[in-house]
């Protein structure tokens, strides 16, 4: 609850200078010029703040809240000044400040709850791959980037892992960034001892918000240790694989590898020889960018996350034209990657691209 009154309050105190500044500015007609470049700084403004809040450098973590929410209240109000702009030229009205900012907090409100709500509805996304490798199906339930008690309150988390249980999925598999740099000690072990209890096996890859390199950007480090960390997983029977594989059936293989954000613990994929060809291989790796080198290994279908799908519209977009973002991307001779758009998102409860996801997959024999 405390994350939804600051992230609130936080809304109400800019969208109020915002209207100041408007209406201070307001007082004196601008030229339709003018008013274009206006619009066009405020928004690209928001876009700037919303990439730089996830893809900008690590510094700015103690401005990013601030930043989404600038980027909520921008990026509406610019579409207000169109919209407007285009109600004015049809109409030929004169410059109403209340009008104008009617519709600008009209929009900015509506952003707003889409944005907050669209953050706590976790919704399954089902998949289906078939290979002849495969003897017998298989249900998997993949989750990545919950980033528990970053931008979900723990009921959120609850309920989808509850919603997991009910798929009675063959394996689950955690694929990073399942807690963070924000989340609570108490947390964290209560989202692996819900998830220990689900009744099917659990496997976990690290994600980058996991490993220790994170916490000397925090206020006082991490809320535990990472031997904690891999305890709280243990003592609920869950496998940490980390470059690693695991067999999950007589025709399934598992890979599970180190996160790309520490090369230095990253084996080189040519070291990770496949003990079983034979087998479909899934591997699993938290960021999407080396799914190509992890062909040689004998990869059939690649899971990853860490994208978010962008959380921040358009980012999405901006990240689709350079990189893997979400869904299904072929690989060549019959081999997948899936990138989650991920179960949550970071830092603030606010997402304006895809929906929250886990994913559930299903693999059978090619017929």
């Amino acid at each position: 609850m405390k994350m939804f009154v600051f992230w609130s309050l936080a809304f109400v105190c800019v969208q109020a200078i915002l209207s100041v500044c408007q209406f201070v500015l307001g007082k004196k007609e601008s030229k339709k010029a003018v008013r274009a470049i206006r619009t066009a700084a405020k928004a690209l403004g928001a876009i700037a703040c919303g990439v730089i809040v996830l893809a900008g450098p690590v510094f700015f973590r103690p401005v990013q809240p601030l930043m989404v929410v600038v980027y909520a209240v921008l990026l509406p109000d610019a579409a207000a000044d169109v919209l407007y702009g285009v109600y004015r030229a049809v109409r030929k009205r004169e410059k109403k400040f209340a009008v104008s900012k009617a519709v600008s907090l009209t929009l900015g409100v509506l952003f707003f709850v889409y944005g907050t709500v669209n953050m706590q509805i976790v919704r399954p996304d089902e998949h289906v791959y078939t290979s002849p490798k495969l003897t017998q199906s298989h249900k998997i339930v993949f989750v990545a980037d919950m980033h528990v008690g970053s931008s979900q309150p723990m009921r959120t988390t609850e309920n989808m892992i509850a919603a997991i249980r009910d798929e009675k999925p063959d394996a689950v598999i955690l694929g990073g960034d399942i807690t963070d740099d924000y989340t609570e000690k108490a947390e964290m072990e209560q989202t692996y001892r819900l998830f220990g209890s689900i009744g099917a096996p659990v496997y976990f890859i690290f994600g980058n918000h996991e490993v220790v390199q994170h916490a000397k950007y925090m206020k006082g480090g991490l809320h535990y240790t990472e031997a904690e960390l891999i305890a709280a997983m243990r003592e609920n029977g869950i496998t940490v694989l980390a470059d690693e594989y695991a067999s999950l059936a007589p025709d399934l293989l598992l890979l599970g590898r180190e996160d790309a954000a520490v090369p230095e613990l990253r084996a080189d994929i040519a070291s990770l020889v496949n003990p079983a060809p034979e087998k479909f291989l899934l591997t699993v790796d938290h960021q999407p960018t080396r799914a190509k080198d992890n062909l040689a290994a004998g990869t059939d279908l690649q899971l990853s996350g860490h994208t978010h799908a962008g959380q921040l519209f358009p980012n999405g977009l901006c990240l689709s034209l350079v990189s893997y973002t979400k869904g299904d991307y072929a690989l060549g001779e019959g081999r997948t990657l899936l990138v989650s758009p991920g179960a949550s998102g970071w830092r603030v409860p606010f997402r304006t691209e895809s929906h929250c996801r886990y994913e559930v997959i299903t693999l059978q024999p090619e017929r």
